[in-house]
């Protein structure tokens, strides 16, 4: 605070003003001239700004830890829907998302607007406009200077709201990601320029035709022959022998002259130049010029990853400055903020979406006249019914065959309990986003353990003295409790809620030793199996194509794959342990049973065989565990990728 306070009195007795640097200049061009004019940076900046306004901002209410209805008619949600009477939301965001690729910077104006529906108007000011910073204050300024053909506006800070990257000198600066290019830009300009004046200067021609010294000499008459011969039957687009094999005379030989692109790699100079732009701005070089070894699986990855892991940055740096001074500035209430939605881009395709709902709901839905609509039919009579097959229970889908009809001794105990009540039923699965927290806590163990444990791998791993078993076991332990203890308690309460039995007996108390040991064991099992991959890395040296053929592969592997089918896994024996535990708790004389449910396409034998299975919810199943996922009853081959599921019924 002393220093703080000796930098407040420092500067309050005198006014500083800033004078942006932020505009690259290369070869006698600026920044934005560079943009215009320089293929690799233009792909990149417009593919990484188009991409990121894209993803939608939407306003959202915190009602409650787990509702957070979206919200449409407050001040913020009305000037994202319509930023000002020229400018789209899209056009908005791509000119933010491009200034802060170019420049590290860009300044926004909020002024109100009596017109709008909002009541207020917001618009991007381009970098070039602003001509400096007044204050007297080091860490923001009080006033941004806006000059436009030769008009200078002083913009105070109640009225605009400014987005910068980082300087290491300046904290009211920004280091532009173009002055990190300079050198290669450079080069390309000047590359470029060199191949225009060969084709502006240099000879255009690809062969030619000797002639003999010793030979007789050519009259100008039997030159003006032979040229004119060559040109009607072997050159231009009359030529009436093109395509053949002219017959030369006097021992004459063609020559061929070809640019070899490889002498003067020029090619390898072109991606290299590519690679440093991608590089810059943290992006996979494939997404925007693709190799030759690029797949379809490893695109739709890539494609992933430029929203998870590339653009993610930059949208929530946008997000955080909206939500802490834009909110404020117009009014919006206190609950409520702005989030970009993702899933947009990353939800996967129609059909893949349509699988995942409709495995989750276990039924159809949609109904025949919404389907019709999607394939702009009309909709036909009776078609907004929802259609749910005889075989399709609620929450689950029944693969058993149809029962035969009863006989005539059975009708008596069918009519005592037909007015019976329906039993209530619940399927533990996870929530929407459990499994994806779950992998994301995978993820970032992964990526700390290969930057500790790759330096300090040689050659051979197979007795390695650098693996300490206790260390990552315990960190992983760490990482997923919090987690797993809060998911448990989520997915309890809603069992109970869903079952209509009082969860206000419910103790997490109880739970916090058991889904501690679940953590333990499970850290134990995904760090065995990382270790057995690391010690079989030899093994695998001479397939080009297995990714486990290295020991970074290995970490690439468990980042990618690995974490997503742990992080469901896991995601899916804490819901079955919770739902189980909650009953026990708070209906344990409820006659409750619970089901083995088989959600994944492709299952173990052994639990496809038990897809059905029926038990009291305090028996274990045929095969010892007492919820899918039970790693205290089943082997890790029985546990690992488990995607099973619980589901509880009372009578």
């Amino acid at each position: 605070m002393a220093l703080l306070d000796g930098l407040r009195r420092r500067y309050q007795q005198r006014w500083y003003g800033w004078q942006p640097s932020f505009n690259v200049q290369v070869a006698n061009l600026d920044t934005a001239a560079l943009y215009r004019t320089q293929p690799n940076l233009r792909a990149a900046v417009s593919f990484l700004a188009d991409n990121a306004a894209q993803v939608p901002l939407k306003v959202h209410r915190r009602a409650a830890d787990d509702d957070r209805p979206r919200v449409l008619d407050s001040p913020a949600a009305l000037l994202l829907q319509r930023p000002n009477a020229e400018t789209t939301p899209f056009e908005l965001k791509r000119a933010i998302y491009s200034d802060m690729l170019l420049y590290g910077y860009c300044l926004t104006l909020v002024l109100p607007d009596k017109d709008a529906p909002s009541g207020w108007q917001i618009r991007q000011i381009p970098a070039t406009w602003v001509n400096g910073y007044n204050g007297n204050w080091p860490f923001a300024p009080d006033s941004v200077i806006v000059t436009h053909n030769g008009l200078s506006v002083e913009v105070p800070w109640e009225r605009f709201i400014l987005f910068h990257g980082y300087d290491p000198t300046d904290p009211t600066k920004a280091a532009s990601p173009v002055e990190a290019l300079k050198d290669v830009l450079h080069e390309q300009v000047e590359s470029n320029t060199f191949r225009r004046q060969m084709w502006q200067r240099g000879g255009r021609f690809n062969a030619y035709i000797t002639r003999p010294k010793d030979v007789e000499s050519w009259t100008d008459e039997a030159f003006e022959r032979f040229r004119e011969t060559w040109r009607n039957s072997w050159a231009g687009d009359g030529a009436a022998d093109g395509g053949g094999t002219p017959i030369l005379e006097d021992g004459m030989e063609i020559k061929q002259v070809q640019f070899n692109s490889r002498d003067a790699q020029w090619a390898d100079a072109k991606t290299l130049g590519r690679e440093d732009v991608a590089g810059v701005y943290h992006f996979n070089p494939a997404l925007l010029w693709p190799g030759t070894g690029q797949t379809y699986a490893s695109a739709k990855d890539n494609a992933r990853a430029l929203y998870n892991d590339a653009l993610a940055p930059s949208l929530m740096q946008v997000t955080d400055r909206l939500n802490q001074f834009l909110l404020p500035m117009v009014g919006e209430p206190e609950d409520n903020y702005i989030a970009y939605d993702i899933t947009i881009k990353t939800e996967g395709t129609f059909e893949e979406k349509l699988a995942a709902l409709q495995s989750a709901t276990g039924a159809p839905i949609l109904t025949r006249n919404e389907a019709r609509a999607k394939l702009d039919l009309p909709a036909v009579e009776g078609g907004d019914e929802l259609i749910t097959p005889l075989n399709v229970l609620a929450g689950a889908v029944d693969s058993a065959p149809q029962p035969t009809l009863p006989d005539a001794g059975e009708f008596a105990a069918i009519t005592a309990t037909k007015d019976a009540p329906e039993p209530k039923r619940y399927k533990a699965a996870p929530m929407s986003d459990d499994d994806v927290e779950m992998a994301v806590a995978f993820k970032e163990f992964f990526k700390h353990q290969r930057d500790v444990l790759l330096p300090k791998l040689g050659a051979k791993a197979k007795n390695p003295e650098w693996w300490n078993a206790d260390r990552w076991n315990a960190e992983l332990t760490n990482t997923l409790y919090p987690i797993a203890l809060r998911q448990c308690t989520t997915q309890a309460k809603r069992t109970l809620s869903a079952l209509l039995v009082d969860s206000s007996t419910y103790s997490e108390a109880r739970t916090q030793n058991y889904v501690r040991a679940m953590t333990e064991s499970r850290a134990r099992m995904v760090n065995a199996t990382t270790l057995k991959q690391l010690k079989e890395v030899d093994e695998w040296e001479g397939d080009e194509d297995a990714e486990r053929a290295t020991y970074a592969g290995v970490f690439d592997m468990a980042e990618d794959s690995r974490s997503d089918s742990a992080g469901a896994a896991f995601a899916c024996a804490v819901a079955g342990f919770a739902a189980t535990e909650a009953i026990s708790q708070c209906a344990s004389g409820s006659g409750a049973t619970k089901t083995w449910v088989v959600t994944s396409g492709n299952p173990r034998p052994e639990h496809a065989a038990m897809d059905g299975e029926t038990v009291p919810y305090n028996d274990e199943f045929s095969n010892g565990a007492m919820w899918p996922g039970d790693a205290d009853a089943l082997d890790v081959a029985d546990v690992a990728n488990c995607q099973c599921q619980v589901e509880i019924t009372i009578p």
